[in-house]
């Protein structure tokens, strides 16, 4: 009951049931911006194959 007092007499479910956050794994942002570079790297290849084929 103290808790509930606390919390201003609010029974809103949200304010006293417990969140479970799951854990989430991400890639080292330098393998990241490393896979990125090698996109851009694609493109610019593409686009001077392209402007060679219309020059």
């Amino acid at each position: 009951m103290s808790q509930i007092a606390e919390q201003d007499y609010d029974l809103s479910i949200n304010r006293y049931k417990e969140i479970e956050y799951d854990e989430v794994e991400h890639r080292p942002p330098l393998d990241i911006i490393a896979d990125i570079e090698a996109l851009d790297a694609e493109i610019a290849q593409g686009m001077a194959d392209l402007k060679a084929m219309l020059g």
